[in-house]
């Protein structure tokens, strides 16, 4: 009778320590465990009454048998009745609607909508002289000042227009009065070029029959992050550059969106397709007349450069793997590097040779999404989630020699869809789903409150603009001891893991649905 309760208790001991782990660990990917649980306790509660239960030996397996029979059928009966749309969040629980029912193909409004109180003549200097790339100049997702007015509690951003866009994760490029992302249509993988001012489209760019979800047909979990293009695309000059999600790299005419050129940075190099797509955006090296893109996901062509007007490749950097981070363009102790971060290490290399420089190893096949962030001359912090943790690492050289030590290594700041912000003595970032704040100096946790979801944000100043996975638009000051929401705005209805495009007084929000640009007031 002792061993009978004993044992039991070891049971539910099991499952709760289970489901607590889950949710102690920070690990929204854990979340299928606590999702999981009453399975996994009815299994547990079988087994146990199979050799401890009530009764003899015969009645005692008989039950343990139609509580397996009856998990059994639960699973059964979800698998026969239901499918699998993707993620209902960043946290990766499974979407799961009735097999009889319609896919949900919304697309936001039906058509563009512009705000007829707002004269674009009035602002037609400002969309002029607006521009942006991925993540802005320095694609970190910071900015030292505003160009707009940050007091949105008494004068709100307008919203311009707001029109349907196809599926896909991409962001919008900015330049000349134009803003270009990449959507989805249908099976078709387009390049799209709207007016800034009203949202027309002025033209578009197509790859007939590209589609990601389709050619990862069969690969577990590639449906998990939905249709379409995930890369955002990169303005220089008189080019459009692009990255497809299968890997088609291309160059095209500014002004009518004509294909000058174009490669497939996966298959020219005996690549494979990322499980969730190509999600980085090309690096343009003025100075050494190259574009930069990485490859796939396997170890061969890490990183690739391509001439900028022919699309010829100039140099080739291998390694373990392309990760989901786009490559930056830094100067470390001096020397100009393209800095990387790759499915097991980040690297730094030569911009016009590709050789690399230094290496630091990290470990981890889950994906590693988030902007290498320089924090002095010669320190980096890289983040990431899933448990690889997040380190500060130091470089040194010694001649031609280069040496990489880490500082500190933190599991408080696991951004798994975005990068993180410096401010001050202070880190700042969506920590699994909840905006956090970290230790510049130690890694150790400062506090972890406001849940945004696997959203993004920008920091403008000493202000963040926070891209709620939901939809909505935060505007806030992070500081060591809180973050304090100062404005919201319903902005987006849906899943949002798009990044926020600024330029100028122009913010330019989407996800797989709808697109919204709002002018920023202005600066007194």
């Amino acid at each position: 009778m002792k061993a009978r309760f004993i044992s039991l208790a070891v049971v539910v001991l099991i499952i709760a320590g289970l489901i607590g782990y889950a949710l102690a660990s920070g690990l929204s990917m854990l979340y299928w465990l606590v999702l999981g649980s009453p399975l996994i306790a009815l299994l547990l509660l079988a087994i146990w009454y199979g050799i401890w239960g009530w009764g003899d030996l015969r009645r005692r397996l008989q039950v343990s048998a139609s509580l397996v029979l009856l998990l059994f059928l639960i699973i059964a009966g979800i698998g026969f009745l239901t499918r699998y749309e993707g993620s209902t969040s960043g946290a990766s629980l499974p979407k799961l609607v009735w097999k009889w029912s319609e896919k949900d193909t919304t697309q936001g409004p039906a058509n563009t909508t512009v705000n007829p109180a707002v004269d674009p003549q009035t602002i037609e200097a400002d969309a002029a002289a607006a521009e942006t790339n991925f993540l802005g100049p320095n694609r970190d997702g910071m900015w030292p000042s505003a160009d707009f007015s940050l007091d949105w509690a008494t004068d709100p951003p307008v919203e311009l227009w707001r029109r349907p866009v196809g599926a896909g994760w991409s962001s919008f490029a900015v330049a000349k009065g134009r803003a270009i992302t990449l959507e989805q249509i249908g099976d078709d993988e387009q390049v799209t070029c709207l007016d800034l001012l009203t949202g027309k489209e002025i033209w578009k760019q197509t790859d007939a029959g590209v589609n990601f979800v389709k050619s990862k047909e069969g690969a577990p979990g590639a449906t998990m992050g939905g249709e379409g293009p995930r890369s955002t695309p990169t303005v220089f000059g008189d080019k459009v550059y692009v990255t497809g999600s299968t890997g088609i790299a291309k160059c095209l005419d500014f002004d009518s969106g004509k294909l000058i050129w174009s490669r497939n940075v996966i298959t020219d190099y005996q690549g494979t397709i990322p499980k969730w797509g190509k999600s980085n955006a090309p690096l343009v090296l003025a100075e050494e007349k190259l574009v930069i893109f990485t490859g796939g996901e396997t170890a061969g062509v890490n990183t690739i450069a391509l001439d900028l007007e022919t699309g010829e490749p100039k140099w080739t950097s291998t390694g373990q793997g392309a990760s989901y981070s786009s490559p930056r363009l830094l100067t470390l102790l001096g020397i100009r590097q393209i800095v990387t971060v790759n499915q097991h290490d980040a690297n730094g290399l030569d911009p016009a040779t590709g050789k690399e420089l230094w290496r630091f190893e990290w470990k981890g096949g889950l994906p590693k999404v988030g902007q290498p962030l320089p924090v002095s001359e010669n320190r980096i912090l890289l983040t990431a989630s899933y448990g690889v943790g997040s380190p500060l690492i130091e470089l040194k050289k010694n001649g031609a020699a280069w040496s990489v030590t880490q500082v500190w290594r933190s599991t408080r700041m696991k951004t798994k869809f975005s990068s993180a912000a410096i401010l001050g003595e202070h880190v700042y970032g969506l920590d699994e789903g909840m905006l956090a704040a970290i230790d510049l100096e130690t890694g150790n946790k400062v506090w972890k409150r406001e849940k945004y979801g696997f959203g993004q944000h920008l920091l403008v100043g000493d202000h963040l603009i926070v891209q709620t996975e939901a939809g909505d638009l935060v505007l806030g000051t992070p500081t060591p001891q809180e973050f304090i929401e100062k404005a919201r705005i319903k902005a987006l209805s849906s899943m949002t893991w798009n990044v926020p495009s600024l330029a100028g007084r122009f913010l330019l929000v989407r996800n797989d649905r709808e697109a919204i640009c709002f002018l920023l007031p202005k600066k007194e």
